[in-house]
């Protein structure tokens, strides 16, 4: 959240209170938290009356957190999706409905199928896009005496995993007719947009009205060769409302609509820049002046080893008129007009240009919890290491 100065709020963000936190570090507001998801929350009962937090099935691989999920269970979100890296963590504090959204090779395979066996309550699904897929996955199976459902992963214009809807048919006619993977169960369809990300609405919407139709085509299909799929789980942050519009649009369409943004959750400047104000940036980087150079520069205690620079570089600072100069690893150094009034050793707080990849980055994180009190101890990125 920005103040008329286009700066962040350091009131808001209660820079003062953090003033004895070791620098760098990671600090996630929870109030912030909260009130996102009850934006989504708002924004999906709006296009799917009835449906609030039901319908999504969030990516945690922006925070890797036990405490938010704990959080979003206790908001009552019962599905989540993960990569594998997060797949344990979930197991711990007890979904009972996973989607791991990675392609299995042989060693993700066995832990799906070793999973499954451990859980049996658990649901965990798999993704497909190939035959090798199928295979790796049924010889896990078979080895722990399980049966495995998995989502078909469509290509729907990302173009960084799955398979084109025009061999989608091709493929589960393929996995029907090996015997050897009896053990596999076709659940529905997995398509992620992660193309869909342009900032003009109209262009976002068209956009995801030609990946569900490739969804709903394929659904068709898979159904007229007598699969009993149900579930489309579908888009990311900038796309999700437009593909749940799109698809909720066809009244023929019987099926079980989970959307799966992930960003939502801390939200970051990169996707705040295509849709402004839509979420609150809930997870900020706390650094310190460390050095002014000349009379133009500060630099502050962390480089690119501590924020994502996938994106480009930080641009949103606690301080008004601040612009990156240069950055190494352990040090970025900022310019501007020469009245900055910072100080050696005093605070910064940056929002950051992608939270899911920056967040990878820290160990643990600092919390302000939801009465605006700075907890004593802080909490693990949990699953950032596995």
């Amino acid at each position: 959240m920005m103040n008329d100065r286009g700066c962040i709020d350091a009131e808001r963000y209660q820079l003062d209170r953090l003033a004895d936190l070791p620098t760098p570090c990671l600090v996630v507001y929870q109030e912030l938290v909260e009130e996102n998801l009850a934006i989504i929350g708002r924004e999906l009962e709006a296009a799917a009356p009835g449906s609030a937090l039901g319908c999504l099935r969030p990516h945690v691989k922006t925070h890797k957190s036990s405490w938010a999920v704990r959080l979003q269970l206790a908001a009552g979100i019962e599905k989540f999706k993960c990569t594998h890296n997060e797949l344990d963590m979930l197991l711990e504090e007890g979904v009972r409905d996973i989607f791991v959204a990675y392609p299995p090779l042989e060693r993700l395979a066995e832990r799906i199928a070793v999973a499954t066996a451990k859980n049996s309550r658990v649901k965990i699904l798999s993704q497909v896009s190939c035959i090798e897929h199928a295979r790796y996955l049924a010889a896990a199976a078979e080895r722990e005496g399980v049966e495995l459902d998995y989502l078909i992963d469509l290509d729907v214009g990302d173009h960084r995993t799955g398979l084109p809807a025009s061999k989608t048919r091709s493929l589960l006619a393929a996995i029907r007719s090996e015997e050897t993977l009896s053990r596999l169960h076709l659940d529905g369809i997995h398509a992620y947009d992660g193309h869909n990300h342009s900032a003009n609405p109209l262009e976002r919407t068209e956009c995801a009205r030609e990946a569900m139709e490739e969804v709903t085509r394929v659904l068709g299909e898979a159904r007229e060769d007598g699969a009993a799929a149900v579930r489309l789980v579908i888009s990311g942050t900038p796309g999700f409302l437009h593909c749940l519009e799109a698809l909720r649009s066809r009244e023929d369409l019987e099926a079980e609509i989970e959307v799966s943004p992930g960003t939502f959750i801390y939200w970051d400047t990169r996707y705040d820049e295509l849709m402004p104000g839509r979420f609150r940036l809930a997870a900020m980087i706390l650094a310190r002046v460390m050095d002014r150079p000349t009379p133009r520069r500060i630099t502050l205690d962390l480089g690119h080893k501590r924020w994502a620079i996938d994106q480009g570089h930080v641009h949103l600072f606690s301080t008004p008129g601040l612009e990156v100069a240069k950055v190494s690893e352990e040090h970025t150094v900022l310019e501007h007009d020469g009245s900055c009034p910072l100080k050696v050793g005093d605070p910064v707080l940056i929002a950051p240009r992608h939270v899911c990849a920056t967040v990878n980055l820290w160990e643990k994180f600092h919390l302000v919890d939801d009465t605006g009190n700075l907890q004593a101890e802080s909490l693990a990125v949990t699953a950032r290491n596995r």
